[in-house]
Formats: structure tokens, sequence, C-alpha cells
């Protein structure tokens, strides 16, 4: 019974992927020598994948602050802050998040006059 060692499948596994990311795609390059290599072709798309999952959130909280400041009042936004002073740490936390800024002082003033 013969045993395999495990840099040659360490090795195999090498040559196995990389034969798959050629498969997706090569660049042929020429060496001095005349030697010529394949490598295989950079992978693209994965900043959009990134951009996506760090905006969205981003984006869907300061809607739906914008929508809170286009609904509640000066007066009824100061009370809302105050009952979550008095939540303790977390509620400070999200008080502090709910602080209007420009973006979203802009945001809810433009979704105030498209919801009446």
């Amino acid at each position: 019974m013969f045993r395999v060692s495990s840099s040659f499948e360490s090795r195999l596994l090498q040559i196995e992927n990389r034969n798959r990311r050629l498969s997706k795609g090569a660049v042929r390059y020429v060496l001095d020598d005349g030697l010529v290599v394949l490598l295989p072709r950079a992978r693209r798309g994965g900043g959009l994948a990134f951009a996506l999952v760090l905006l969205v959130p981003i984006l869907a909280a300061l809607g739906a602050k914008s929508f809170l400041l286009a609904r509640l009042d000066a007066q009824a936004l100061a009370e809302l802050l105050a009952r979550l002073e008095a939540l303790g740490a977390p509620g400070r936390a999200l008080g502090w998040l709910m602080q209007p800024e420009p973006v979203t002082a802009a945001l809810g003033s433009m979704l105030a006059g498209l919801l009446g």
C-alpha cells in the first residue's frame, strides 16, 4: 500500500486551482528567453459588492432618519430625543445618531414637501 505525501497533494491542488483560474481567462506573456507564460486574468467586480454592502445600510439609515424628520415637527423630535436620553447609554447613542445633520435636514425638507 502506498502513501501520497502531503506536499504532492498540495501541489496537485495548486495546479487544479491555477487551471480553474486560467479557464476563466488568461494573459499571455513572452519572457526574455522566448518562453510563453500564461497568467490568470485579474479578477474584477469585488469593489462593487463591497461598496453595496457598505452603502446600503448607510443609505437606509439616512432615509429612515430623513423620513422621521419629515414627519415630526421640531417639538416632537426634541421630545423623542429626550426620551432616548432617559434610556441610558444605548439611548444616548441612538439619540446622538438621530441628531439632524445637514444631509438629513435637506432630505427631510424635500420629503416633507412630497408628503405634504
